[in-house]
Parts: structure tokens; sequence; C-alpha cells
């Protein structure tokens, strides 16, 4: 003789909620008290776009590492390699900046997106230096590529100082 178990509706109704909150509480983005935020239109584009900055930020840090290294005596590449490394980092910054450039922003994120582009900007000249060193490798352009570089670098330290990029923990 078989049984049965019934599972009362109220029962599994209310394992199905405890288990939706729970998956709710985990995967809710948090403010700095940690305090679960309210995902509206509004909120969630903020959100969206402070990540994109985020990601764009570690992609720039990216960039500025291969920079500084193909600029470095210790990078030992001959010509060639240089300067398809040189121009693979000059199209990976205009790819980065045309990808800014056509996220949509929400309007309160504006001063974000401009100190975003004025980052991609400084990367791009930077990268047209370091062309142009790889090309005619003088101690003046040489200089000139590592000034540009660290104008970039300044500027992307002041994109990383602000607001925008505090992350949610």
């Amino acid at each position: 003789m078989k049984s049965e178990i019934v599972i009362p509706k109220w029962a599994w109704i209310t394992g199905i909620l405890v288990f939706l909150l729970g998956l709710g509480l985990l995967t809710s983005p948090r403010d700095k008290d940690h305090h679960p935020l309210l995902l509206l239109p509004d909120v969630k584009a903020m959100e969206d776009y402070r990540r994109s900055l985020v990601d764009w930020h570690a992609r720039f840090r990216e960039i500025d590492g291969r920079m500084t290294r193909l600029l470095s005596d210790d990078y030992g590449g001959d010509l060639f390699s240089q300067s398809s490394e040189g121009q693979k980092i000059q199209n990976e910054t205009i790819q980065l900046l045309q990808e800014i450039d056509q996220t949509s922003t929400p309007p309160a994120a504006v001063s974000a997106r401009d100190m975003a582009l004025g980052a991609g900007s400084a990367y791009l000249e930077a990268s047209r230096a370091m062309l142009t060193w790889i090309s005619a490798p003088t101690a003046t352009n040489l200089d000139l590529a590592q000034q540009s570089l660290d104008s970039a670098y300044t500027t992307l330290s002041n994109l990383e100082a602000s607001q925008w990029m505090a992350v949610n923990p």
C-alpha cells in the first residue's frame, strides 16, 4: 500500500517566496550602507552606466600598461612587432572611445561621460605620439610620447577619483 505525501499549497508557496526573497537579497546591488537599492528604471540606468565606467576604466588601465611597456627599454621587440603592437593599442583606444561615445548616457552622468571621453582622447593622443616615436625613435619623440602618456594617466586618475567609480560592496 502506497501512501502519498500531500504538501499543502501554503507550504510550497511559502517555500518559493522565501527562496525568491533570499535570491533577491543576495543579488540586489547595495549602497554604501549595505542597504539594497530599489532598481527603478532611472536608478538601473545609472547603475548600468556606472558599471560601464568601471569597465572602461579597467580597459584604459590595461591600455596604459601596454603603452608603458612598449615605451620602456625592456620591450625587446623589433620594429615590426613594436609598430604592430602600437597599432593594436591605437585601434583598441579608438574602439573604446567609440563605445563610450555611443553608449546612452543618463542626464545625471554627463559629467562622468565627459571625464571618460577626456581620458579616451588623451590616450588616443598618447597612442599617436607613441606611433610617432616608433616610426622615428628619437629622444625628443620618446619624451613627447611619455609626456602624452603621463597626461593621459592624469586624466584617468581624475575619473578614478570621482564618485562614479565607487564600487558597491
